[in-house]
């Protein structure tokens, strides 16, 4: 519905301007700037426009509210429908090549609903904002046309409509939130697998079904807690759309690693020596075919998004992400694997998944190091050149999140909080800056390194302990005859001693990367530049 303006006019007269006052709403459409509709002798309905369209200003600051568990149920879609797109590219390919070609090729077919479903969920969207802001020279009526109508503003208004692209925070269940929810997963796996063991068949049947959240939350909720947690301690703003990206990043890092590990690999290795146990042959990806290909592979998806990495602490959160990505992924594998094993989702949960997710960082951080001295390095050189230098890119628009609850405004990693006003339908509430939380010295903290081929020799390093402790001690266990007893408690320590090590590393470097640079250092040196050139080529 548009506004519409009555005023008198009275036939041969002169007619002064009138002053509008809105009079009703008109239903029809407008087919030109302004048009007249007659409605009864001496009186005339105007209709306005709506203002064009017009840039956002830098400063702008939006605001949603917090539905963290819907981005939850979102990735967990994603994650899901990519598992059956990849395991279906691969049972394509694989299938092409060593058996029926046909069946390779229904296994392409049936990927493709799969990734049209993923990019029809990722599809962008955009939001109209139409704000009045007072002018003296602006007028007190305009059309709305986001819901269909008219505002009528006190004062003299000028009225903006811009359309900006949804680039909103990333809003995930709370550390503790999620890590309460996993906790509780493992009790309800327990108490499944034993009614499983110890029920009849009607219960075993019923607890079977039962299973089936259970694996879907295992696999995914730890990777929500790690995710919050690390997004927490690195301190960037980040936006969904882009955390979105890398992690599904991540996930098709998992394809080439795929191939690398069941067939390429596999291949070398047997041509190398064609004799070899295929128990031994297993050991060998495990050690020395995942841990290399599988961080190359990540590395490559950190490249891909180097236009993004400013800084090495943005580097390692892109690189931590797609290694939340590749665990992810990998992590369906195993707990559907095993349906839902409690012991599966407790080891895979808190040292698995964040041991791919530190070693990728590792690399991330390296990359992002090189990048800022390169962008650095190129600014200098440019200007030295008398190339005139443009000041760096600003974001349009600032997004928050809204406490559903409170109304209040929430704090977001890396952004400072600013006095605002929020209109709801109970008035007019004020949120004002929140205090930051002055955080202790960490015990300790492990500087990241800044040469690409060290941190991914380290990551390699890293995934390959880890892989390789587990495997020589299987190796070991078996040719000694150790007892199942002795078995299962050595088990256990060098399980929790893994662990520990893992979690005691990635928070040494997570503190590192809180205090590395962010990039902002650079962007000052290039609006010194910007004006200087500017002011040399004038």
């Amino acid at each position: 519905m548009l506004p519409s303006v009555a005023f008198t006019m009275q036939p041969d007269a002169p007619h002064p301007t009138p002053t509008p006052r809105v009079v009703g709403m008109a239903q029809q459409p407008l087919d030109s700037q302004v048009r007249q509709v007659a409605h009864q002798p001496g009186t005339t309905f105007v209709l306005q426009e709506a203002v064009p369209l017009s840039p956002a200003p830098s400063n702008l600051q939006m605001a949603r509210p917090s539905k963290p568990w819907r981005m939850y149920g979102r990735i967990v879609g994603l994650v899901i429908l990519l598992f059956a797109f990849e395991i279906m590219f691969y049972e394509g390919w694989y299938y092409s090549i060593y058996d029926d070609a046909s069946f390779g090729a229904m296994s392409f077919i049936c990927a493709i609903p799969c990734l049209l479903w993923v990019v029809a969920i990722r599809k962008p969207r955009a939001v109209l904002l139409e704000r009045a802001v007072p002018d003296s020279s602006g007028k007190q009526l305009h059309v709305i046309t986001v819901h269909n109508g008219s505002l009528q503003t006190p004062m003299p208004t000028r009225f903006d409509r811009h359309l900006i692209r949804d680039d909103s925070i990333l809003d995930v269940p709370s550390t503790m939130a999620s890590w309460g929810v996993f906790a509780l997963t493992i009790l309800c796996s327990i108490g499944l697998w034993s009614l499983i063991f110890l029920g009849d068949e009607g219960t075993q049947a019923i607890a079977t079904m039962a299973l089936i959240p259970v694996i879907i939350v295992g696999f995914s909720i730890p990777v929500m807690a790690w995710w919050s947690h690390s997004t927490n301690r690195i301190g960037l703003p980040t936006r969904r759309r882009d955390a979105e990206t890398w992690l599904i990043a991540g996930i098709f890092s998992a394809i080439p690693a795929l191939f690398i590990n069941s067939i390429f690999f596999p291949e070398l290795v047997l041509l190398i020596n064609p004799d070899i146990s295929f128990e031994n042959l297993e050991h060998l990806i495990v050690v020395i075919s995942a841990p290399v290909g599988e961080e190359i592979c990540k590395g490559l998806a950190i490249v891909f998004f180097a236009s993004k990495i400013k800084s090495p602490k943005h580097g390692f959160q892109i690189g931590f992400t797609v290694g939340l990505g590749f665990a992810i992924l990998e992590n369906l594998m195993y707990v559907g694997g095993t349906a839902g094993s409690p012991v599966t989702i407790f080891i895979r949960g808190i040292g698995s998944i964040p041991g791919h997710a530190v070693w990728t960082g590792l690399t991330g951080g390296a990359i992002g190091w090189t990048l800022m001295q390169r962008r650095a390095s190129q600014l200098h050189k440019a200007a030295q050149a008398g190339i005139q230098i443009k000041p760096p890119e600003t974001q349009s628009a600032q997004w928050k999140l809204i406490d559903n609850k409170t109304g209040a405004v929430m704090d977001t990693p890396g952004q400072e909080m600013q006095s605002g006003v929020a209109v709801g339908p109970s008035g007019v509430e004020i949120w004002r800056p929140v205090e930051n939380i002055i955080q202790k010295d960490p015990v300790l903290k492990i500087p990241l390194p800044k040469n690409v081929a060290l941190a991914l020799l380290l990551a390699m390093i890293g995934h390959a302990s880890w892989n390789g402790t587990f495997t020589a001690f299987g190796i070991y266990a078996t040719s000694s005859g150790m007892s199942l007893m002795v078995e299962v408690a050595l088990t256990i320590f060098i399980m929790a001693a893994m662990i520990l090590g893992v979690l005691v590393i990635g928070t040494g470097l997570l503190h590192s990367v809180r205090t590395a640079p962010d990039g902002s250092e650079v962007d000052d040196y290039q609006s010194q530049l910007a004006t200087i050139t500017a002011e040399n080529q004038a």
